[in-house]
């Protein structure tokens, strides 16, 4: 009845979005994860974002990322002819593992595989299903600002002998949308490498094509 209750607090795009995902009421609730009041996004971020909507997924260490929808007229950034952001966070948080409540007490645990992949929802999914996965918000956000060495986060985990997977989405591998390559198989690469010098024996699961 509580979970009831407390799913009418959302609305109900950012409720079809998170279900679409997989993710049932009880995942979301402990997540965290809330509807932003509109009147309310623009005095988040400092700036006219154009959306009419938003939730938050907090990460539980003061930092969020927000899930952004627009009407239609609005998807389109006039001033560059590119797709409004899907996703925001605050200028100059800098980059953070998503770390779900569930994954927490285990992360020095190294009897337990460490799955690692990209965006919060698939993370949630997964240990939904019963697997221990974190997530990085796209592939290169593992790194700090300017320097190609992992962000602090990553000192909380124990990798020293550790099984880890690197689950990233089933696109990385092709062009863009104008058909130009990109470097994502690079950031799968070299956070496979610094994850070895940490001690994690690492593999990565490619998944097929269709539908992320």
């Amino acid at each position: 009845m509580t979970e009831n209750i407390s799913m009418d607090f959302f609305h109900p795009d950012h409720l079809g979005d998170l279900h679409k995902s997989g993710l049932s009421n009880e995942t979301i609730l402990e997540a965290g994860i809330k509807s932003v009041c509109p009147r309310d996004i623009d005095k988040i971020f400092g700036y006219p974002t154009f959306a009419k909507s938003a939730y938050e997924i907090p990460y539980g260490n003061g930092y969020s990322r927000f899930k952004m929808f627009y009407d239609e007229a609005d998807k389109i950034n006039p001033k560059t002819g590119g797709e409004r952001p899907k996703y925001l966070a605050k200028k100059d948080s800098g980059n953070h593992l998503y770390i779900p409540a569930k994954v927490k007490p285990l992360l020095k645990d190294l009897s337990i595989p460490l799955y690692i992949t990209e965006g919060e929802k698939k993370s949630l999914k997964a240990c939904q299903e019963g697997l221990y996965c974190i997530a990085i918000a796209g592939l290169w956000n593992w790194k700090s600002k300017d320097r190609d060495e992992l962000i602090p986060d990553f000192d909380m985990i124990n990798f020293k002998g550790r099984t880890v997977c690197l689950v990233p989405d089933n696109d990385f591998q092709k062009p863009d949308s104008k058909g130009r390559p990109r470097n994502l198989r690079q950031a799968v690469y070299e956070l496979a490498y610094h994850l070895i010098d940490r001690g994690a024996k690492v593999s990565w699961v490619e998944l097929p094509g269709g539908e992320q």
